[in-house]
């Protein structure tokens, strides 16, 4: 399941209702950090965002999760979000950054900062979201093997009994496709960007992420250096 559009001029992505009403001044001007992490399929990103948002109280925004709800509200953008998605079609970049604008907005003053899954997968989104909200104070990169990727994938689907919904071929794919956009982004955000070592145990993973986190955060008034929650 692709999350981005192969191609921006498809008639169809540009057929999206689009809100360009959304302003994020708000957000800019809130003082709350933004994070991104990301990290190839089966890399554990989900798992990690939302044990680190409950740590932090940060409000978590995963990717995935945020397609599949608009997919839900049976809109025009809802219908055509879940036909780009089942076609294994890239979600154009605006629409994209919208979904994620839109709840940043909702949360903001629930929020000790904005924790972001799976985003960005190309550098077209790096370009949206800079341009539309701002550059992210953190990047945080779970750096996974591609061979233990795909051993991950089919031991989850081993485990919850379901039926593939990809060949292994298929999802060989998709870990290449992955690691050959995350090229440009780590390029892109070099500054920002800290790599965590995503083989090690889920708490270790998380031990290190929330190191890392505690030396950003510092430099930020409105965000306590963590939440009271384990």
């Amino acid at each position: 399941m692709g999350l981005n559009c192969v191609r921006p001029v498809d008639p169809l992505c540009a057929m999206i209702p689009r809100n360009t009403e959304l302003d994020a001044t708000p957000i800019k001007e809130s003082g709350l950090p933004i994070i991104f992490l990301i990290g190839g399929p089966g890399a554990g990103k989900s798992t990690q965002c939302i044990r680190v948002a409950q740590h932090y109280g940060f409000c978590a925004i995963i990717s995935t999760q945020l397609l599949r709800t608009e997919v839900t509200t049976g809109t025009q953008r809802g219908i055509i979000l879940a036909y780009l998605m089942s076609e294994d079609k890239l979600i154009p970049s605006d629409v994209m950054v919208e979904l994620i604008k839109a709840k940043m907005l909702r949360n903001l003053h629930d929020t000790r900062g904005f924790l972001l899954s799976g985003f960005p997968r190309e550098k077209t989104q790096c370009y949206h979201f800079d341009k539309e909200i701002r550059q992210p104070d953190l990047v945080l990169r779970l750096y996974v093997r591609d061979s233990l990727l795909i051993d991950r994938i089919l031991a989850k689907t081993i485990a919850t009994t379901e039926r593939p919904d990809r060949s292994i071929d298929e999802n060989w794919q998709r870990i290449k496709k992955h690691s050959r956009m995350t090229k440009s982004i780590l390029r892109y955000y070099k500054k920002q960007l800290v790599i965590i070592d995503g083989e090690k145990d889920e708490t270790e993973v998380f031990e290190d992420i929330c190191s890392v986190i505690d030396n950003v955060i510092i430099n930020f008034p409105n965000t306590p250096n963590k939440k009271a929650v384990n």
